[in-house]
């Protein structure tokens, strides 16, 4: 797909879109069917995409046009990107208007809503899992950032989640340019599109992360802590995970074992163990998929000699077993 070929795709009108074109200001039976959830108070509707992202860490869709989209929530962090046009959005009863190029990160829970849209005003919304944002993807990005410190903040199950931030990158063309490849790459699914779309996307953070120090003029409803050197941690876990333990972890950090294991799951929602293990199944799987090494030898290379227990552990990740895994993978990517 090129970027001709995206466009024309992107404002082909959808059968839903017609729908809304023969029915002005009537919502979509399609609210039926989604569960409600009351969240300060209020009964919004819950926008879960659960089923399509336990396939894939993300999910991209293009919002309807000619219609508009009442209170609700996502389950997964959300990412809305202004292809053309504008949007007027209402976020926790604050206007914010996006324009073509610009970008909304919102936190799960964050109550909005929006404006009704017209035929030019094309919005793609970047759904993404908790499992997405591993520890190597945020050892990817600035060590301190406030970028950074919404991500951590998002992951941690029993805290507040009301932020978003407004990043205005409509003068931005290598945004542009990687959005436009994202999308192109995501709608193909060539091979190995899904290794390919993960590195777009620590791309497209990394831009945030400069736009945001870059520009006055952004946005944001911020209630987080700091990362408290947690990227630091987390590298450190990411270059040791074949022989470190919390022990040595504290001695390099200069804390006390049990300090630190609250620490890191105060700030990630993970204990060191999960930690640990996330990284050793994630460079398991690329070995496995990536080289006929004989899995037992995979097992003991990430740090794991007990063979039934990295079994049951990558199953529980992936679904298939190590060899289910591989033979699935070679016949997905066998040109």
């Amino acid at each position: 797909m090129n970027y001709k070929e995206l466009d024309n795709y992107l404002r082909e009108i959808t059968p839903s879109e017609k729908w809304h074109l023969e029915n002005p200001g009537e919502i979509s039976k399609f609210y039926e069917k989604v569960d409600k959830v009351k969240i300060n108070d209020s009964l919004v509707y819950l926008f879960d995409f659960g089923i399509r992202l336990k396939k894939e860490n993300i999910t991209i869709n293009k919002d309807s046009r000619f219609t508009y989209l009442p209170k609700h929530v996502h389950a997964d962090m959300e990412m809305n990107y202004i292809y053309s046009g504008s949007c007027t959005y209402i976020i926790d009863g604050k206007t914010v208007v996006l324009n073509k190029g610009d970008i909304c990160l919102l936190d799960t829970n964050v109550i909005h809503s929006t404006k009704t849209t017209r035929k030019d005003d094309i919005v793609v919304n970047i759904s993404m899992t908790k499992s997405f944002f591993n520890t190597s993807f945020l050892s990817r990005l600035s060590n301190q950032g406030i970028i950074t410190s919404f991500l951590i903040n998002s992951l941690i199950e029993d805290q507040s989640h009301s932020k978003y931030i407004v990043f205005r990158s409509s003068n931005k063309y290598s945004v542009d340019i990687l959005m436009k490849n994202l999308l192109c790459e995501y709608f193909d699914r060539d091979i190995c599109y899904d290794e390919v779309l993960d590195s777009y996307m620590i791309i497209i953070f990394s831009e945030l992360v400069r736009i945001f120090n870059e520009n006055n003029t952004n946005e944001f409803a911020l209630n987080i802590k700091k990362p408290n050197n947690i990227i630091n941690m987390l590298q450190y876990i990411e270059n040791n995970y074949h022989t470190c333990t919390l022990t040595s972890m504290a001695q390099n950090f200069g804390y006390n074992p049990n300090y630190l294991g609250s620490l890191l799951k105060n700030r990630t929602g993970k204990t060191f163990s999960q930690l640990k293990l996330e990284h050793q199944i994630k460079q398991a799987s690329i070995l496995i998929a990536c080289s006929e090494m004989p899995i037992y030898k995979i097992a003991l290379d990430v740090g794991i000699s007990n063979l039934g227990f990295f079994y049951k552990k990558f199953k529980k990740v992936f679904g298939l077993n190590p060899q289910e895994y591989r033979d699935n993978y070679i016949i997905k990517n066998k040109y």
